[in-house]
């Protein structure tokens, strides 16, 4: 059995769509990475967050949309397809190129796209939904992701790869296909034309409210106690059930979730904590402790003129992010014993930072990690 406490990020509201992905994000987690004897604490601190109302991010209305024009040929031949006659003049950028190039990324963008569609119908993700994630997710981990674009990578192929083992009864087959046609399409309307309105439009209220709930964190006062109290309880509920033999206890922090797990596990005693709370592994997603250390915002567990160190309480840190993600920054230049784990994806630069619990990397790699830790 296993405790683990998932601390949200910023922009994080307890609306039905959040509810929605909350119950496929966990099931991910059970059926792929700690089995089904697992128990969830789930912290919701943005509620203590005052609302922003939207007309703040209103900076681009009334400015006419601009088009930023990128050569197919240029912007992938450089970068996901490496050049090449198939970048020239006619480029190939389905899905199944790409996966020749980079498979890993690519399955991906498949699954990304798969649990995107399971929240925009606002239902769970189906049992061959699952299937299609483990059946990834144990390719990427055997690192065998490029067996699932070998011979001609054609989306029957991928998806013939992606139902294997699965009972007659799932309808697999057109799903898989028809999240490879919608990915292909992603990434050539990305490669074509880029609309200033509809990425300033989606990434300002991003930013914005990143910013307001580091600033209602950081800021001494009745909010920042409410948070740690609310983050403190369900780190108390977990450590409670790893004493009595219902461990390890895993805390995961996404984006100001874990600066927050960082601050507060740093002095568990001042936090409010169990002075013999210990927490067999902490992942940080797409976070921000090692910019915010920099600039001594956080607790600080050390001497003075010391180096920053993992916090005491912490067996096993894991830094992830993603290199294009705006909002994530490494650790290991800050803390000593941090160990920092970038990955490569096809989200886009305004999405990365929300996709890293859709991508079957992400279980992949962290299984592995915390097997080699002894974790699991």
């Amino acid at each position: 059995m296993t405790q683990l406490v998932f601390v949200h990020g910023v922009a994080t509201r307890d609306t039905p769509e959040y509810q929605a992905a909350i119950q496929n994000r966990d099931s991910l987690f059970r059926d792929l990475l700690f089995g089904k004897d697992l128990t969830i604490h789930s912290p919701m601190w943005g509620q203590f967050v005052p609302p922003i109302r939207h007309e703040v991010f209103e900076t681009d209305k009334g400015v006419r949309t601009y088009s930023l024009n990128v050569s197919t040929t240029s912007g992938l031949g450089g970068g996901l397809m490496g050049g090449g006659a198939a970048s020239a003049g006619n480029p190939d950028i389905s899905i199944g190129a790409i996966g020749k190039q980079d498979p890993v990324a690519a399955l991906d963008a498949i699954c990304s796209q798969i649990a995107d569609r399971a929240a925009n119908e606002k239902r769970p993700l189906k049992p061959e939904e699952l299937h299609a994630f483990r059946i990834a997710t144990n390719l990427i981990a055997d690192d065998k992701a490029a067996v699932a674009f070998a011979g001609d990578a054609s989306p029957k192929a991928i998806a013939d790869k992606l139902k294997e083992g699965a009972p007659a009864t799932f309808g697999i087959g057109s799903m898989i296909s028809d999240a490879i046609s919608a990915v292909t399409d992603r990434v050539r309307n990305a490669a074509s034309t880029l609309g200033f309105g509809a990425v300033r439009g989606s990434l300002s209220p991003s930013i914005g409210l990143f910013i307001g709930d580091v600033f209602v964190y950081l800021k001494e006062g009745d909010r920042r106690q409410k948070i740690r109290d609310e983050v403190g309880k369900a780190l108390k509920n977990a450590h409670a059930g790893a004493k009595s033999g219902k461990g390890p206890l895993v805390a995961v922090g996404h984006s100001m979730g874990g600066v927050i797990l960082v601050d507060m596990l740093a002095d568990p005693e001042a936090a409010g904590l169990p002075a013999d709370i210990k927490i067999d592994a902490l992942l940080t997603v797409g976070s921000q402790p090692g910019f915010f250390a920099a600039l001594d915002t956080l607790t600080s567990n050390p001497p003075a003129a010391s180096p920053r160190r993992r916090p005491d309480c912490v067996s096993n840190w894991f830094n992830v992010f993603d290199p294009i993600d705006p909002l994530a920054f490494r650790t290991d230049m800050v803390f000593e014993s941090a160990t920092d784990v970038a990955f490569n994806s096809l989200t886009g630069i305004t999405e990365a930072h929300s996709k890293y619990f859709q991508r079957a990397q992400f279980y992949a790699r962290t299984r592995v990690r915390l097997q080699k830790a002894g974790v699991l």
